[in-house]
């Protein structure tokens, strides 16, 4: 089938599943069809099954959890495939950048090409196809045609003539047509960027080992480099090894510390790790950039590296003790869980760090490797129906919740807060009780007007709630 043709029948699904309506079950929808379309196009490369799971998988997580978050990682995962199905060994973030540029200029970036290239002769539509579209709009024609000498002839003809419903059919409709033509164009006749992926794949993960003579010619300067970095490293150790000793007595003091004190404990906690962990890779950037990795008497500087590498995971531990402690006090909340995620990328820049220093990997390894890790906890993070966990956890485990936060947040956790209102009437003030109740009617109320298209797990979960 000739590819404006496959673009125009996918556009005209697009606006049947998007136009005027919300996201849920069309993404889904939507997602198998670009994943189908784009392996079945591309047949000279081989399919990115992870990739095209991931980002069908992501647009199911939108139909279970439609929230702000999921459509962005959905999304993320959508430019991201549409790279990998152009250069699948391409790394990632090269995969979201021709994504990125797939999406926006790729039909600008092939009539440039066609402009700059040498004229050649056009190519000219087969007699059967251009049969077919001459009989299409003849039919056409002749259906229009035909369709209104009945009307006026048949009166029962008439009336289901005027119930078939055209008024979809506007200029903005036009318009959001023509749109999803253009981005199915560009999924299917992408524009593939080759210098720029030639360019990503020359470059590799280790640290090449120079010559012995360029060694040897350096030498005095790799000392001082050498005797520099050591007593860097060992100072920030001393600091480090300080801090982690006065914030051990801190935490002694746990049972007399308010819960602002613990607040501004793990914030500055926190702040503490960040700035830390970025010292700690500008410092092991720089002086372990080239030659000193090869140097015979570096093994002072890499021990300190390693022991300041490891002292950093302790203080991620302590930070991470800390927060837990204020959760299990006052709850979850985003900010809260904000933290554990980070701590958790915090250890894995560390051990990317510590790889990069014990194996001779080079600046490129640590970005490839830590954006891959970022992507993966976008899509775990994305499984998770977070406001009804926070509303859940803190329900169930707190003594006194914090209503009013529970109130604002999505209005996908108004089911578990009418339950606990209807479990617990006597618990909850007048106001937050009327919140509740305002909030719960207006959620099932959204639910219910949603067409099929605009479909969620919630409305098979409320489906019975008016």
């Amino acid at each position: 089938m000739n590819i404006h043709i496959k673009c125009l029948l996918s556009a005209i699904a697009f606006s049947l599943l998007f136009y005027s309506k919300s996201l849920g079950l069309n993404l889904f929808l939507i997602s198998i069809l670009v994943v189908v379309l784009v392996t079945t196009v591309s047949k000279a490369r081989p399919p990115a099954w992870e990739f095209a799971s991931a980002y069908i998988i992501t647009s199911f997580f939108v139909f279970l959890n439609p929230t702000g978050f999921t459509i962005f990682v959905h999304f993320m995962a959508f430019l991201v495939f549409v790279g990998k199905s152009i250069s699948k060994e391409s790394s990632l973030y090269i995969s979201w950048l021709l994504g990125v540029i797939n999406m926006m200029v790729a039909s600008l970036a092939h009539l440039t090409i066609h402009h700059g290239d040498a004229p050649k002769e056009s190519k000219k539509l087969s007699p059967i196809l251009w049969n077919r579209i001459k009989g299409g709009f003849a039919a056409l024609l002749l259906l229009l045609v035909f369709g209104l000498l009945y009307k006026n002839a048949n009166p029962v003809f008439g009336n289901l003539l005027e119930r078939i419903n055209l008024d979809f059919i506007s200029f903005p409709w036009l318009f959001f047509t023509v749109l999803g033509y253009v981005v199915f164009l560009h999924l299917l006749r992408p524009y593939e960027a080759l210098q720029l992926i030639e360019f990503d794949r020359s470059q590799g993960n280790v640290l090449e080992k120079p010559t012995e003579l360029v060694l040897i010619g350096s030498k005095k300067e790799l000392q001082s480099e050498n005797t520099l970095g050591g007593m860097v490293f060992f100072a920030l150790n001393l600091l480090l090894v300080f801090f982690l000793i006065t914030d051990i007595i801190y935490l002694l003091q746990e049972n007399v510390l308010t819960n602002s004190d613990y607040s501004k404990s793990v914030h500055q906690g926190v702040y503490a790790l960040l700035f830390s962990i970025l010292c700690a890779i500008g410092l092991i950037l720089y002086f372990f950039r080239g030659n000193l990795n090869f140097y015979g008497g570096n093994r002072r500087i890499k021990a300190l590296t390693f022991l300041w590498i490891g002292l950093n995971v302790v203080l991620v531990a302590f930070t991470a003790y800390k927060n837990y402690a204020y959760v299990e006090a006052l709850g979850l909340t985003y900010k809260r869980i904000g933290v554990f995620v980070y701590l958790l990328l915090t250890l894995t820049g560390l051990l990317t760090a510590y790889i990069k220093v014990a194996k001779v990997r080079n600046f490129t390894f640590l970005v490839r490797t830590n954006i891959a890790t970022v992507f993966g906890f976008l899509i775990i993070s994305a499984a998770i129906p977070w406001n009804q966990t926070i509303t859940h956890y803190n329900l169930g485990s707190i003594g006194n919740p914090d209503l009013e936060y529970l109130i604002h947040l999505g209005s996908n956790n108004s089911t578990a807060l009418h339950r606990f209102l209807q479990e617990h009437p006597e618990t909850i003030p007048p106001d937050s009780r009327k919140a509740i109740e305002e909030k719960y009617r207006s959620f099932v109320n959204e639910q219910y007007e949603k067409t099929w298209q605009e479909y969620s797990l919630d409305n098979l979960v409320n489906a019975d709630s008016r």
